[in-house]
């Protein structure tokens, strides 16, 4: 079911190029910040971080190409804030990957505490969650009710996440080795990257929000 009228291959077509670049800036970013935890500022985390911030100006591009279309077509008022609001949202997952990268690179921080296997049980969720997350705002444009079930398992993603982000936090709250300051640093890190889930779980919203709103 088209929920778009005629703007709709514009639209597909638009939206799919910005999602491939902001999977692109997360998909860097987390491999800068799992790089980074390993061996410091070296000249590959450098390279990354570059790449994360061209991947993230060109997301924003997209983003405002799509707005300019959007409220230059011919789109009910009501899906177009609606649409809107869904382009913002996935925008924002890009800019909390460059985020993570600004806070640790910049300071120059240290983390020496941080589960490995956790972490990269987290990164593999979170890759689910966006691939879900990309097949949940496409069924937007030809099947709306399979749009429902992707935003449906990005919550349930979500959830697997803050307890893995809580059972990371608890583990560096009990160590005895490293200062209070050190425990806030990682934590904050760990909050961070989870934190990105919470993101691509507004876009669900959006999508059950565009849904709702269609089938008044």
């Amino acid at each position: 079911m088209n929920i778009f009228n005629h703007d709709f291959d514009k639209l597909e077509v638009n939206v799919n190029e910005m999602i491939d670049c902001v999977e692109q800036c997360l998909n860097d970013a987390l491999e800068c910040t799992v790089l980074y935890l390993q061996e410091g500022e070296s000249e590959e985390v450098r390279r990354l971080n570059k790449k994360v911030d061209r991947s993230e100006s060109e997301a924003d591009e997209y983003r405002r190409k799509i707005i300019h279309n959007i409220l230059q077509g011919s789109l009910m008022p009501n899906t177009r804030a609606d649409i809107l609001n869904l382009i913002e949202a996935i925008d924002d997952i890009a800019d909390n990957g460059e985020d993570i990268l600004e806070s640790i690179i910049f300071l120059n921080l240290d983390f020496c505490c941080i589960n490995q296997e956790d972490l990269e049980e987290m990164i593999s969720l979170l890759k689910q969650q966006f691939a879900d997350m990309t097949r949940g705002v496409n069924s937007l444009f030809d099947e709306m009710s399979q749009a429902l079930v992707y935003a449906k398992k990005l919550e349930e993603i979500e959830s697997k996440i803050d307890d893995l982000e809580e059972k990371m936090t608890r583990e560096i709250g009990q160590l005895s080795d490293i200062t209070t300051g050190e425990k806030l640093i990682h934590r904050k890190l760990i909050k961070d990257i989870s934190d990105i889930a919470d993101v691509i779980e507004e876009v669900g919203d959006h999508i059950e929000i565009i849904i709702s709103v269609r089938k008044g």
